[in-house]
């Protein structure tokens, strides 16, 4: 991929920099972060005052339930730091466009001891001492996130595009809500397909137990994981990336991870409905939306390598399996 930065990201950059840490800061070196995704850019900024992470997001964001990144990030910092989970600190950012013209955040950066990659994929490249500490503090961290509880199920932002529900299937149904309006805004479904999709949406969720709002990271994993430190300091496991966070179901990131690979049971153990975990209805429809916004991605330089082909195939993908194959889903659902 063409790794071309544009020069006004250059010179808000400098803005950015000046303003946050002093006017005696310059620009070094600027280049892509390995952090970045579909809708944010991050980037890697090398400065007279040392190094520092601006996360900026996209024009374009195909489907409502991953806008508010930048208000998501800040906050979900914010909610990490005051449960004492580590997470760099946050130096600068703006929610308007009225500082430089761009939603953006500006972070310190995290001495990375893998060379400034995430753990994804990684883990045998450190020794068995080091993979066990890691471990121990994953777990930490999971535990101080069932501590994070809230009134509301939805948005971590007060204006948050998921809005906030006193109950999990308020929640539910207004965000597929979302999804189906964005589905009809792009034409995604003939009119037959968005009848079943709709009633498949509107179906009544049954469960047996009262959930208590517990903060989801969104996108919790090893891609999102940095063993290191800040400014020297002692290595620990740092947790990134909040732009997908909202007020869920309590276990639902172990459950993701259990999905994943990890063996153990902890739906079963904990007692919970095991339904509701498992038919996860919102979770296909953004798996399905993931792939339309490959197709119309076109600014893809700033991506994780690893999504390039990806995105690639999408682009010279004509057919709509993914299409059929989620309303196949909801078709099983009625």
């Amino acid at each position: 991929m063409d790794n071309y930065i544009a020069p006004e990201i250059w010179e808000y950059t400098r803005q950015i920099v000046r303003n946050a840490i002093g006017t005696q800061a310059e620009v070094k070196r600027f280049e892509w972060s390995d952090g970045g995704g579909l809708f944010c850019k991050v980037f890697k900024v090398n400065t007279t005052e040392g190094n520092f992470i601006l996360k900026v997001e996209r024009d374009k964001i195909f489907f409502s339930t991953r806008k508010d990144q930048i208000e998501n990030e800040v906050i979900g910092n914010q909610l990490f730091q005051k449960a004492g989970i580590p997470c760099a600190n946050i130096l600068a950012y703006d929610f308007t466009k009225n500082d430089v013209g761009v939603r953006y955040v500006f972070m310190e950066h995290i001495n990375n001891t893998m060379e400034d990659c995430p753990l994804h994929g990684r883990l045998d490249e450190f020794d068995e001492a080091i993979k066990i500490e890691m471990i121990r503090h994953y777990k930490i961290i999971f535990e101080k996130m069932r501590g994070m509880t809230c009134s509301h199920f939805g948005s971590i932002s007060p204006s948050g595009v998921l809005g906030r529900h006193e109950t999990y299937d308020g929640y539910y149904h207004s965000t597929l809500n979302l999804l189906i309006n964005d589905s009809i805004e792009l034409g995604i479904f003939t009119d037959e397909e968005l009848d079943i999709v709709k009633k498949a949406a509107a179906k009544p969720l049954a469960y047996s137990k009262k959930y208590i709002p517990t903060f989801v990271h969104g996108d919790i994993g090893y891609h999102n994981t940095i063993w290191g430190n800040i400014k020297g300091g002692e290595n620990k496991l740092y947790i990134y990336d909040f732009g997908n966070a909202y007020y869920g179901l309590p276990y639902f990131e172990e459950w993701i991870l259990k999905i994943h690979g990890d063996n153990v049971d902890i739906i079963e153990v904990m007692g919970l409905d095991r339904n509701l975990y498992e038919n996860n209805f919102i979770g296909d429809f953004e798996h399905m939306f993931w792939r339309v916004t490959e197709q119309f991605t076109e600014d893809y330089a700033y991506c994780r390598n690893w999504m390039i082909p990806d995105i690639e195939a999408a682009k010279k993908d004509t057919s709509r399996t993914h299409i059929t194959d989620f309303v196949d889903k909801c078709c099983k659902i009625l």
